[in-house]
């Protein structure tokens, strides 16, 4: 080797010289990284537990200002057999230095002994790591005379759904569904052939025959025995009323008696005899019908023969057969029974 000189009687040599100043650079690190790990903090409450009972193991670090501290990320385990239940962080103050702290809770489901591994701690760009700890972790025993028992319950029911329903019957669903469109397309064909039997079997009466049943029908009803005097009078002014209409072809029943009246004063379709008789009856028909008057008991016979011998009178040709009435499809006469 190269000499480099002598001091005090000593040769220094170039490789010496570098060997030492490594060996001391070493020995200055490991004291810088002891005194970094002194700081560090690693406790836990328990080291033996029973299955499923919590650890509750904290790190603290100690942080100087402009100093970086970066933590490790932890999920759900530390080990095969070790599992953190909770972990937090925070940041407390003791004597006015600023500490960081990180809690977990642990546990373990398995018996046995089980390391808690050392975790790495990065401070600026050095890493430190905590201590490690050992724990045991006992089987819980479990006395069988201390055990409450409980019945067995039993077997529930899940309850079904509209998806389940149709799954199972839908046969059925389809079925009563067929069903009950043939009842629907058969009730409708009945209805309609009834109306069809009922439009055939209906006659279209003359205002002749219309009327004289209609008189007819009043006196079944015996208004005048029951002294139903009011009906009486409203049927009968209206059979007239509907018949001198048909007759002689205007809206009679859209009138008021007094036109119905002048109608017939401008025409000469009844005489001047006939004209102040219904004068007459409509005035005291209406007394009864709006003012409730009761007109003597000869007026109300002597009101049904004139409305019948003035049916008679003024009696139009009959239609004679059935082809006359089809040539009449306009006419909807009321039928009276």
């Amino acid at each position: 080797m190269k000499e480099v000189g002598s001091v005090g009687g000593w040769k220094l040599e170039v490789g010496k010289i570098k060997s030492f100043l490594f060996s001391l650079l070493m020995v200055f690190s490991c004291l810088i990284s002891f005194e970094a790990n002194a700081q560090i903090k690693a406790e836990i409450d328990t080291a033996n537990i029973k299955i499923g009972e919590p650890i509750h193991y904290r790190i603290s670090i100690p942080i100087q200002p402009n100093q970086r501290v970066s933590l490790p990320e932890l999920k759900d385990t530390l080990s095969f057999h070790v599992e953190i239940l909770d972990q937090k962080i925070d940041t407390v103050f003791e004597n006015e230095r600023k500490v960081l702290v990180q809690e977990l809770t642990l546990t373990s489901f398995d018996s046995g002994e089980f390391l808690i591994r050392s975790l790495p701690i990065v401070i600026d760009s050095d890493t430190i790591l905590s201590n490690s700890f050992t724990i045991k972790v006992e089987e819980v025993e479990l006395n069988p005379e201390d055990m409450e028992g409980f019945p067995i319950k039993p077997i529930m029911g899940e309850e079904y759904t509209w998806k389940d329903y149709w799954d199972k019957y839908w046969m059925y669903f389809v079925a009563a569904i067929l069903i009950f469109l043939v009842l629907l397309v058969l009730t409708i064909l009945f209805l309609r052939n009834k109306k069809r039997s009922d439009e055939k079997s209906y006659t279209i009466k003359t205002p002749y025959e219309e009327a004289v049943d209609a008189l007819k029908n009043l006196d079944k009803k015996k208004y005048l025995d029951k002294n139903l005097v009011n009906p009486y009078y409203s049927e009968l002014s209206y059979l007239l009323r509907r018949y001198l209409g048909r007759v002689y072809h205007f809206s009679s029943l859209e009138l008021l008696s007094d036109d119905l009246v002048d109608h017939f004063k401008k025409s000469d379709q009844l005489t001047s005899e006939d004209v102040q008789k219904l004068k007459e009856f409509l005035f005291d028909s209406d007394l009864v019908k709006f003012a409730k008057a009761m007109p003597e008991k000869e007026k109300h016979e002597y009101y049904r023969n004139w409305v019948a011998d003035l049916v008679e009178k003024i009696k139009p040709l009959e239609l004679e057969d059935d082809s006359v009435q089809e040539d009449l499809p306009n006419l909807k006469y009321r039928k009276i029974e």
